[in-house]
């Protein structure tokens, strides 16, 4: 009688312990694994590092040894002078975008558990490192020897709602073009809307980065052209410039940009000749850009040339 009764406890026993083993040894299926849950939790850490400094910030007195001292007495006159802020634009996606009185320098960024902030401009154009103290002023250090003391306009990356000058987006054609070295080469050769894209990156090393935007329309319609991002990935200052022509004379343009250490332009390289044949029709450019940089306003005889390719196929 014993032995009967201990059969069906002994067959649950069994079937329990082989449960217990059937989870064990049996996949999370349809769930994250341990990977992707401590992926998430270094991604939401590092998000949650970056949230109390995500925003625009604005100078209120900066220090640099090539460019002089500007106290905060003074800022405002210089902000109107360049009509352009000096300041930072934090993203939380650990992007951002420096404004230089115009110049603009996109660049990444961390901070770390104490509130350290690094910032890296593209390439070789330099680095920064902020703090921010217990009055909210934030401190930023350069490996160019600069200084700046900056305060929080908002806590909205991209919000230049409440700013006097706000920084030219050239692709949208809003904001406030600044007068700063970029600028001189006029305003009709920076304005643009943008009628085909193409998105097709031309130039891609340590020193410099250029990308075929596509074509563009002067804003009344009457020009035509191509339009090139370029970021300056060098320490030094860069002349960029886009040389390019056909045999029947129906595309000619030669156009320069200059531009600081890790800065970034949109260039829209007209095309000079009367005849209207659109640019997207093309089927012969002869395309070359051409590059060197400067140092103490003299060029450092480094000129490099790059032939590219700007036909848009004509397959369907």
């Amino acid at each position: 009688m014993k032995k009967h009764k201990l059969l069906p406890v002994l067959a649950l026993v069994l079937a329990l312990s082989a449960g217990v083993m059937f989870t064990a040894c049996t996949p999370n299926i349809g769930g994250p694994s341990a990977e992707e849950i401590a992926a998430q939790k270094e991604a939401e850490e590092k998000k949650a590092a970056l949230a109390p400094f995500v925003g625009v910030w604005e100078a209120k007195s900066i220090s640099d040894p090539k460019k002089g001292e500007i106290p905060e007495s003074v800022y405002p006159t210089a902000r109107d002078t360049f009509q352009a802020i000096y300041g930072y634009d934090f993203s939380d996606d650990g992007t951002g975008l420096f404004i230089r009185f115009g110049a603009q320098k996109p660049f990444t960024w961390t901070a770390d558990a104490d509130g350290k902030i690094t910032i890296t401009l593209a390439g070789n154009a330099g680095s920064y490192t902020a703090t921010v103290d217990s009055s909210g002023q934030m401190t930023i250090e350069g490996s160019d020897g600069s200084k700046a003391v900056l305060k929080q306009i908002t806590k909205t990356s991209g919000d230049y709602s409440s700013l006097k000058y706000k920084p030219f987006d050239a692709m949208a054609d809003k904001g406030t073009i600044a007068y700063n070295f970029s600028s001189t080469k006029g305003e009709y050769k920076m304005r643009f809307k943008l009628k085909t894209e193409v998105d097709k990156v031309l130039i891609d090393n340590d020193d410099l980065y250029v990308r075929y935007v596509g074509i563009a329309k002067s804003p009344d319609g009457y020009s035509e052209g191509y339009v090139f991002e370029i970021i300056n990935r060098s320490e030094n200052w860069v002349n960029c410039t886009f040389k390019l022509d056909n045999s029947d004379d129906s595309v000619w343009a030669n156009d320069s940009n200059y531009l600081e250490s890790g800065e970034r332009v949109f260039a829209f390289v007209i095309n000079s000749t009367n005849q209207k044949k659109p640019l997207a029709d093309q089927t012969e450019v002869n395309a070359v850009v051409e590059y060197y940089h400067i140092k103490g306003g003299k060029s450092m005889e480094d000129t490099k040339t790059e032939n590219v390719d700007l036909i848009i196929s004509q397959k369907k």
